[in-house]
């Protein structure tokens, strides 16, 4: 196997594989769900959960 042939196969295999998840607001503007905004909902939600459990 040649030398090009073996570094563009090491090329493919370093790309990492990211999803993007976007939030549309009513004037159209996205803005980009970060891991903060995921993070920070899932603690309100957990924050809610154990307020009804009471």
């Amino acid at each position: 196997m040649s030398k090009v042939v073996i570094q563009k196969s090491l090329k493919v295999l370093d790309r990492k594989v990211t999803h993007n998840g976007y939030i549309v607001d009513e004037q159209g503007k996205e803005t980009q769900i970060t891991t903060a905004m995921v993070s920070a909902v899932c603690q309100q939600l957990l924050k809610q959960c154990r307020t009804i459990q009471k």
